[in-house]
């Protein structure tokens, strides 16, 4: 099995984590349940001090699929309006379910179905000891890192 991380930061979109999520409700979660080879697929979101991100997690079957061209089903890329600013593939090593209160991931589960869900969380600023090079993300410009 293989994995595919793709993410947006969506600095330079009109769209906004919160806003994305009735693409999820409305449409990607039904859409990607049909997707041959597709053993899952975990959307996520991040928004905070530098900025906000969308991505997913795919679980693909076969490297040629984790790899390849997106899914028929896609439409984020005309969502958000440009392609992802970040793609990373991966080989899964080995894998195993905890003991949780969500016993399978599965379709209908998320904040962008609970209808009560909050703001998207919001993350703190990293710690990044003084002296660290590290490159910052902004909606309006280069900064610092915080002090």
């Amino acid at each position: 099995m293989f994995v595919s991380l793709v993410l947006w930061d969506l600095s330079l979109s009109i769209q906004t984590v919160a806003s994305l999520r009735s693409h999820l409700r409305d449409y990607a979660v039904e859409a990607y349940s049909t997707v041959p080879g597709l053993h899952q697929k975990i959307w996520v979101a991040s928004t905070g001090p530098e900025g906000e991100t969308w991505g997913a997690l795919y679980l693909w079957d076969t490297w040629d699929l984790a790899y390849g061209r997106p899914p028929g089903v896609s439409k984020v890329v005309e969502l958000i309006g440009y392609p992802p600013t970040s793609r990373t593939y991966f080989g899964v090593e080995a894998a195993t379910g905890g003991l949780s209160a969500v016993a399978v991931l599965a379709r209908g589960v998320g904040l962008a179905y609970d209808p009560d869900s909050p703001p998207p969380p919001t993350r703190p600023a990293e710690y990044v000891p003084p002296g660290t090079p590290v490159i910052w993300r902004n909606r309006d410009r280069a900064a610092d890192p915080p002090s």
